[in-house]
């Protein structure tokens, strides 16, 4: 009877030392991920979500959205002592811009008011006086998007490309993709301003105004060489065991195992995947197309029903970018997924990306991708994954203020630069924005 007793008193103890190891073990893991910084972790990864959860940094659809941005801005401006500079088209210069501007947007966007139609007299006025903050993108974005990159909130459903924002009068104003002008109240605390001012550093810039037929707000910079690598296409053996393409890596974002046998077509230049709810077709030159059968996939954003408005949004570009992402990988590019236009219609929306090379976009004549959601679930996709080579050979891209000079008609437009194909190279070019809603 006494060694059962002893029995059970060394049995409690001994998981009363098990409790506790497990106890300090978890207590040691929390104290890591406290000390760690978010930014060594992959936003996608496993440890960010655990990491999220215990810092509370994410709650709910949160967890889905990763923060990163699927577009960075092509032009960052800011009045400073009086002086307008700006950076353009360049990532490192726009990313030490941002870093600078991102809580002042932050703060005028989550305090703007309701949008309104506005006259251009008043954003001429606004150019005119008092500082200015300019954030441009190349495609029209919804702004609840942008809010959302910048750090704030603005439950906006307008997709806009440029936003200005004026101290002065204390609005913002948001120039849509078929060249509307709206605005709407906002401010910013004086420090956080100030703050901004003493952060960006640019290149001295005016606004065009009302001199040229050009939208006010373009940004025109004083004595601007913009000199930019030309790219040449680079054949793509997506099927070629020689080349350094991976099948594996396009079936993984897309949700297969790369175990799963493929049908060929066209005498082995297209494989066909097929399970019970998707087919992925995969070209050899790196033509991507996905197709959900019916209402499931191999890729889902978020469960029916789990999120709507502005979160499915969010949710909707993270699982996007995540599988650009991974994509464009197999093929070793060097080249960014931007984000470039957002299409929504009742439960089904469309995401359009283009590629870009050091912050400019690669115009074809095809989209570079397109998503399609339903609610949760990725119905369609189609990519071009392309990779390109430089050379030695730059090319001067014509200066903002000669290409205002030379805008003619009784409308106004934008400038943008923009990689276009000719005689076989992509080449940078100044034109004239041609952006839709």
């Amino acid at each position: 009877m006494n060694g059962a007793a002893h029995s059970v008193k060394n049995t409690a103890k001994n998981i009363a030392l098990l409790v506790l190891v497990l106890l300090l073990a978890v207590l040691c893991g929390l104290n890591w991920l406290t000390g760690l910084s978010v930014s060594q972790m992959p936003a996608d990864s496993l440890l960010r979500r655990v990491y999220d959860h215990v810092s509370g940094g994410a709650v709910g659809y949160e967890l889905r959205s990763s923060g990163i941005a699927a577009a960075e801005p092509i032009q960052l401006a800011l009045t400073a002592d009086g002086t307008l500079s700006g950076v353009q088209y360049s990532l490192s210069e726009i990313d030490a811009g941002l870093e600078a501007v991102q809580p002042l947007w932050a703060e005028v966007l989550s305090g703007a008011g309701t949008l309104a139609e506005a006259e251009e007299s008043e954003l001429l006025s606004a150019l005119q006086n008092g500082d200015c903050a300019l954030l441009r993108y190349d495609g029209a974005l919804p702004l609840s998007v942008i809010a959302g990159w910048m750090g704030g909130t603005w439950k906006s459903e307008q997709n806009a490309h440029t936003l200005l924002f004026s101290a002065h009068e204390s609005r913002v104003y948001v120039r849509t993709g078929d060249g509307r002008l709206l605005a709407a109240s906002a401010k910013a605390d004086g420090g956080t301003l100030q703050k901004a001012k003493e952060g960006f550093r640019g290149f001295r810039c005016e606004f065009a105004g009302d001199g040229y037929a050009v939208y006010p707000e373009t940004l025109l910079f004083a004595r601007e060489t913009l000199s930019l690598e030309l790219l040449t296409p680079e054949e793509i053996r997506l099927f070629d065991p020689q080349s350094d393409a991976s099948v594996q890596t396009v079936l993984s974002a897309f949700g297969y195992t790369p175990y799963t046998q493929p049908f060929e077509e066209q005498g082995g230049k297209v494989e066909v995947f097929v399970d019970d709810i998707s087919t992925l077709r995969l070209h050899e030159d790196g033509l991507v197309q996905y197709a959900a059968l019916g209402d499931t996939g191999t890729v889902l954003a978020f469960d029916k029903g789990e999120l709507s408005g502005h979160a499915a949004l969010d949710a909707q570009l993270d699982c996007a970018r995540t599988v650009l992402d991974t994509a464009m990988r197999a093929v070793g590019a060097e080249t960014r997924a931007s984000l470039y236009a957002v299409r929504r219609e009742g439960d089904t929306t469309t995401l359009v990306f283009a590629q870009a090379y050091g912050g400019v976009a690669i115009l074809g004549e095809t989209d570079f991708a397109t998503f399609v959601f339903r609610e949760g679930v990725l119905s369609t996709a189609s990519v071009n994954l392309q990779r390109f080579s430089t050379g030695d050979t730059r090319r001067t891209v014509m200066p903002a203020l000669q290409a205002a000079a030379a805008a003619s008609g009784n409308g106004k437009t934008g400038l943008t630069v923009a990689y276009l194909e000719q005689d076989g190279r992509y080449v940078p070019i100044r034109g004239f924005m041609e952006i839709h809603e």
